[in-house]
């Protein structure tokens, strides 16, 4: 039987999986990786240096199994501009980039041109050892080295077979990232992740190994709190001085329907969770754009939240809004608004607000 093509091969890899063969890629060409995960998202950062001497950063966010829409892309490409790294995505599989969500810079990746990468780093090997590994077919007889009647010898292949999957798992050669990225191939699966009690068992092994990294002491920056300002009598957002707890009525609207008819839902008090992206001041007015998450902590899109100068930092809350700051916010949908006259996106005059 004929081995299945490289690019088949890519196209049945599961996202830990991939992460694992972006490493093997960038490792070859003498970079530095590492895996992160957000919410259910697989990235895969690289830093190296170009053949000229130039520093060089990338991130590569996976997707097997989900759509990276215009929104989506958006933030993830702002958060890689804002730290000087080149935003790359990977959609093989179940997973795809809508046709509107091209952005200048973004490189999108299909499994023909992982492919391309997988041979020109010399790391084929390693991908259809890892097919192997997790349970698929090289494609080859199972009797090509030998006639096929012993049953001894289909033991000894399987047992060779588990031989090849443990060297896998027992690589020393790579970092700490590394480490927990083989981890989570060995674990995670489109079946672990719909399992509350494997999904507790991958956690367990997640915390041993963090538990065996060494401790990083950050420096102690001190700050202080701003001056709360006074509204004028013709704001319309809630004022400061009044304390609002939060909304017991509050819902969350699915993010594509807040999107595309955010009037339709004006008044309507609501809830999200999600990173800030951009803040800035206008007259009495903050403002930040805030990249929202769905139930499962995957990016929805963008809403600009405003409220009062001053009025979530005279004790309410005790943290400062930064760029990337994860919070929840409450408030009452208020039709569209830009942060800096730029793209409009549903807007939300804040009534509370806490770090999440």
């Amino acid at each position: 039987m004929t081995a299945p093509s490289l690019t088949s091969v890519v196209s049945d890899r599961s996202d830990v999986e991939l992460a694992a063969v972006f490493e093997r890629v960038w490792g070859a060409r003498g970079y530095e990786t590492r895996v992160r995960f957000r919410g259910p998202d697989v990235h895969v950062e690289a830093t190296g240096k170009t053949p000229e001497g130039a520093k060089r950063d990338l991130r590569i966010w996976i997707t097997t199994t989900g759509t990276v829409t215009a929104d989506k892309a958006s933030a993830f490409v702002r958060r890689c501009e804002r730290a000087g790294i080149e935003p790359y995505v990977a959609a093989v599989g179940g997973g795809r980039v809508a046709s509107d969500a091209h952005r200048p810079g973004l490189v999108v990746l299909d499994a023909p041109a992982i492919a391309v990468e997988i041979r020109e780093t010399g790391v084929e090997s390693f991908v259809r050892e890892l097919a192997i590994g997790d349970g698929g077919s090289d494609g080859g007889s199972p009797d090509a080295d030998g006639d096929g009647d012993d049953p001894v010898d289909d033991e000894d292949d399987e047992a060779d077979r588990l031989t090849r999957r443990e060297a896998l798992k027992k690589a020393g050669t790579y970092v700490a990232g590394g480490l927990v990225t083989y981890l989570a191939v060995e674990q995670v699966s489109d079946f672990v992740q719909r399992s509350p009690k494997l999904r507790a068992a991958v956690a367990r092994r997640a915390a041993w190994v963090d538990d065996h990294l060494p401790d990083v002491a950050l420096p102690t920056v001190e700050w202080s709190l701003p001056t709360p300002q006074p509204l004028s009598e013709e704001s319309t957002l809630p004022n400061r001085t009044t304390a609002v707890a939060t909304p017991a009525n509050a819902t969350t609207i699915p993010y594509a329907d807040l999107r595309t008819n955010p009037e339709s839902y004006a008044g309507t008090t609501v809830t999200y969770t999600g990173r800030v992206e951009e803040t800035m001041e206008r007259d009495e007015t903050r403002l930040a754009l805030v990249a929202v998450e769905d139930d499962r902590g995957r990016l929805s899109g963008d809403v600009v939240a405003r409220w009062p100068t001053g009025c979530f930092f005279d004790g309410d809350i005790g943290f400062r809004l930064l760029a990337d700051e994860r919070v929840r916010l409450w408030g009452v949908v208020a039709g569209e608004g830009s942060i800096s006259g730029g793209v409009r996106y549903p807007r939300i005059d804040v009534s509370a607000l806490e770090k999440a």
